[in-house]
């Protein structure tokens, strides 16, 4: 039979080194969909007019691919075409026109002046299963708490010596925030259009921040223990919210269990293989000549954290001398910080064990789902079991990744259903806060970001501005709150699951850790920006009434070096606010 796809537009291919990207093992590019569609994506640099997908499944054929106009400039254009195949062996390529009708083939190898029967993609669907992420997660608002800084329900427990509620958030300083305190301010919540609530750590640790776990089976007794969960998690179930927790299982606290048995049995231990020791007996080696150098340099609260850390850990601090860092532990820790041994979860013991932790939440306690702290530094494999076992206790977790940065890798059906999104919070604190970026740079990148994922997986990222992890937005705004809540539009308006970091929605200021971390000034109602407040509660509920808003798609229709918004009426008609020349009839 003639080879109809060599030359699909009867021309030999012009062979020029087009910027074209298709990569058929990554779901942004092709993805089985639960009805057995496919839907093809590809990228192209802006010279072309047409892309076509020739399928050779026993019915050849071409599908053009419809252009998205997403974004500006001389980047990229994403196509987008969704087809049923008449078999699951799917044999294809692509053929273009560029914008001066000249033909182009890419296949497997990539731009060639013709499609032989060997260059094509070649694709087994019946080796592949539809990604489908959970749809009660898809766009819904996510609001992200900080226990020990957002509501104290219940002083009683308090850790000893703990701060005033509001005052200036210190490293190693506790204000009493609790699981109580959320359950009294769900109502707020539930008005505020919070459909999920995710809680940085709960799990028993030292710290305020509690990345450093020390026992994984049970809630700190200062945020209320086991039964604050339980009944946390009802309550927010019966208003219609669910609950998804954070922890690290890629470090813990020198406390935990197995490091301590480590400490005390050295090489004999039988969790021996669940960390990584350079030198028995596990210790750190403290060079106190370095000191004062350390003071100096603005240490010293580091050095206070030195001379607490064997009564806090059991570690042993060994006095060392000579050349060297100031501490150096035997163990690995993770970033060499002491009190956070790295877990090797390449161990079959030790997996065996965090994946009970992860099956023991979702089913005692209904919980909705995991976000895990740090999910690049693990190995990539043990996620895979991960996501099995949340599954088989709740089909429809959500699994949030915290990546920085693409995490295509993770998010192809068998690991996350979706990531904390920094590049739309680098995007949104250029552009909207420090008002770095220029449009056509901020429509680019939007337009990247948007592609990057396949749709379903798209939806389920979670959109932030600030965090814990980040200065918050207003701080970055260098307090303009016009800024917030232009980014506050944006942020709800888009594809994704909106962040709100709490106290953002009431203009919340803070920089860099511990000052992010603030206490939510419950008690100063005057302080609140009303307007911002507002504004979220208006946009959380317009996602819940429109569709479109929570699973639609993005589109530029304009852009111009002057959208204003502020207008004033002058003899019938408009000008607008900042005295540009623009006008429009009233």
């Amino acid at each position: 039979m003639r080879d109809i796809e060599m030359k699909h537009f009867g021309d030999a291919g012009f062979l020029y080194p087009f910027d074209i990207r298709f990569d058929p093992n990554d779901r942004a590019f092709l993805d089985l969909l639960p009805d057995g569609r496919v839907r093809f994506r590809v990228w192209t640099e802006p010279a072309f007019s047409r892309v076509v997908l020739v399928l050779n499944d026993g019915q050849p054929r071409g599908e053009p691919l419809l252009r998205r106009e997403v974004g500006t400039g001389d980047r990229f254009v994403y196509w987008e075409v969704v087809v049923r195949p008449a078999s699951p062996q799917l044999t294809f390529s692509f053929a273009l026109k560029t914008n001066d009708g000249r033909a182009v083939y890419w296949c497997q190898h990539g731009v060639d002046h013709s499609v032989e029967i060997l260059d094509r993609f070649k694709v087994d669907l019946s080796r592949m299963a539809p990604f489908e992420t959970p749809e009660w997660a898809q766009g819904a608002v996510i609001y992200q708490i900080f226990p020990d800084r957002f509501a104290n329900g219940d002083p009683s427990n308090d850790p000893a010596g703990a701060a005033p509620w509001g005052s200036p958030p210190a490293w190693l300083e506790f204000q009493g925030g609790d699981l109580r305190g959320v359950i009294d301010r769900l109502p707020y919540l539930a008005d505020l259009g919070a459909e999920i609530i995710y809680l940085n750590p709960i799990f028993a640790s030292p710290s305020t921040h509690k990345y450093d776990c020390s026992d994984y089976y049970h809630v700190d007794p200062a945020f209320g223990g086991n039964d604050a969960l339980r009944e946390l998690v009802a309550a927010a179930h019966a208003r219609g919210m669910r609950v998804i927790l954070d922890a690290s299982f890629n470090h813990c606290h020198p406390r935990f269990f197995a490091f301590q048995d480590l400490v005390k049995n050295g090489e004999k231990s039988p969790y021996k293989d669940w960390f990584t020791v350079h030198e028995w007996p596990v210790r750190v080696r403290y060079r106190p000549h370095l000191a004062d150098a350390a003071r100096a340099a603005g240490r010293e609260m580091y050095l206070r954290y030195l001379e607490t850390f064997t009564e806090v850990t059991g570690v042993e601090l060994e006095p060392a001398t000579g050349e060297g860092a100031l501490v150096q532990p035997t163990y690995l820790a993770w970033y060499g910080v002491l009190d956070m041994p790295k877990i090797n979860l390449s161990n079959p013991e030790t997996r065996a064990y965090f994946l009970d932790v992860t099956r023991y939440w979702l089913r005692e306690f209904d919980i909705d789902g995991w976000r895990m702290d740090v999910a690049r530094h693990i190995v990539p494999d043990f996620w895979d079991d991960f996501r099995k076992a949340a599954k088989e206790v709740k089909p429809d977790a959500y699994l949030l990744a915290e990546i920085w940065g693409n995490t295509s890798p993770w998010l192809q059906g068998n690991q996350f259903d979706g990531t904390m999104n920094y590049f739309f919070c680098d995007l949104a604190v250029d552009y909207f806060a420090r008002q770095t970026m220029d449009t056509p740079t901020f429509l680019n990148g939007t337009a990247a970001m948007l592609a990057l994922y396949a749709p379903q997986v798209t939806a389920c990222c979670q959109n932030l501005f600030s965090s814990h992890d980040v200065p918050r937005l207003l701080h970055e705004a260098g307090g303009d709150r016009a800024r917030l809540r232009l980014a506050t539009l944006f942020q709800l308006t888009m594809p994704g699951a909106p962040g709100i970091y709490y106290g953002d929605e009431i203009g919340m200021n803070g920089g860099q850790d511990p000052l992010n971390r603030g206490a939510f000034p419950w008690d100063r109602p005057g302080t609140w920006d009303h307007a911002t407040l507002e504004m979220t509660r208006t946009l959380a509920r317009l996602r819940k009434e429109h569709r479109a808003l929570r699973h639609g798609d993005w589109r530029l229709l304009w852009q111009g070096k002057n959208a204003c918004l502020r207008l004033r009426a002058r003899n019938g008609r408009r000008t607008c606010g900042c005295g540009c020349e623009s006008r429009r009839e009233a």
